[in-house]
């Protein structure tokens, strides 16, 4: 089989799903550095494209009001951009659909959806109850290619326009600091807001640490005495400050995984179950400092369970410390 020449990416949706998926451009440019690699990318997420240098192109799915493309006007685009192969990562009817009839001659998706007639490579993988995290599940889909050489971790960097705007917030050298990020996108239970702002008061006492809050959600009150950015900072910037840190905080988010892929320490709350829980989701580096409850979570009804509130600012308390006392003996981030 002859190497793609131009290859397109599909993964429209939040931003720690584009992040998990990242190795699977790296590795594509890793073993064919002349093949031309896109992604599509919803509007929201496609602020990240400066801080990814292995790939090539960003197409957004999106019109001028933010909505995503009617499928004659995806045909169009994908059509014009001249790909020969595409692979599918966030499977639908409309994206698989417009990549058949945008005469793409090789389209790589699942075969386990009704549309799955409109790919021409198929792959089998059950990702509810597989086992493997949700990168390893991307990096299936480039099977076909027999790739000696696969990149595991996701890779952002930051940009010098981010590291601008973030001085211009505030000194980060003035003291070290740990981010917490106390919102969640609601895609998994978060911790309780009441145990992020003890945490912050912990943090200051014990670590002698400044507290910086990096949320958009303006309802986020009580952090006295931190540094809030919440709403100040869009992803370039955000990345800046949070590659500054001395460690992240924050439950199953996309600037979990943003921090992770900087290389930044981090700790992070999900709950013990295969669907949603660390194994498939959790920060690719930083797996091992991931809290989890004492009992796996059986709760039929998510957006009512409170098993995260077993973890106690104590014990997140008593991991910071922890890695950071292992970051400082060792001197080195994980790359």
């Amino acid at each position: 089989m002859s190497p793609p020449r131009k290859i397109l990416i599909i993964r429209p949706d939040r931003l720690g799903d584009l992040i998990l998926s990242l190795p699977v451009a790296e590795t594509l440019k890793e073993n064919l550095p002349a093949t031309v690699a896109h992604y599509l990318v919803s509007p929201r997420t496609a602020s990240i494209a400066p801080m990814i240098d292995y790939v090539d192109g960003w197409l957004i799915d999106g019109d001028i009001d933010g909505k995503r493309l009617s499928l004659p006007n995806l045909v169009s685009k994908i059509r014009k951009a001249g790909y020969d192969c595409i692979i599918e990562l966030k499977p639908s009817w409309r994206t698989a659909a417009a990549g058949f009839f945008s005469g793409v001659k090789m389209r790589i998706g699942t075969s386990r959806r009704f549309y799955s007639f409109f790919y021409s490579d198929r792959i089998s993988v059950h990702r509810k109850s597989s086992g493997y995290h949700q990168t390893d599940l991307e990096l299936k889909h480039l099977e076909l290619f027999d790739f000696k050489d696969r990149i595991s971790k996701p890779r952002v960097r930051v940009t010098g326009n981010g590291l601008t705007r973030a001085a211009s917030l505030f000194d980060a050298g003035r003291k070290p600091f740990a981010v917490i990020h106390p919102g969640s996108g609601g895609s998994a239970p978060n911790w309780p807001m009441e145990h992020y702002r003890k945490l912050a008061v912990l943090i200051k006492e014990n670590m002698k640490y400044e507290v910086v809050i990096t949320d958009r959600d303006p309802g986020l009150q009580g952090f006295d005495g931190c540094i809030d950015l919440g709403g100040k900072t869009d992803l370039e910037t955000l990345a800046a400050v949070l590659s500054r840190a001395e460690i992240f905080i924050s439950g199953s988010t996309g600037p979990l995984h943003l921090a992770d892929a900087l290389g930044v320490p981090c700790v992070s709350f999900f709950l013990s179950r295969p669907d949603i829980g660390p194994e498939r989701w959790g920060p690719r580096r930083n797996l091992d400092n991931v809290l989890v409850p004492p009992v796996p979570c059986g709760c039929a009804d998510l957006p009512e369970c409170r098993c995260l509130e077993k973890i106690s600012p104590a014990e997140a308390l008593e991991k910071l410390v922890n890695i950071v006392k292992f970051a400082k003996s060792t001197g080195v981030k994980e790359n």
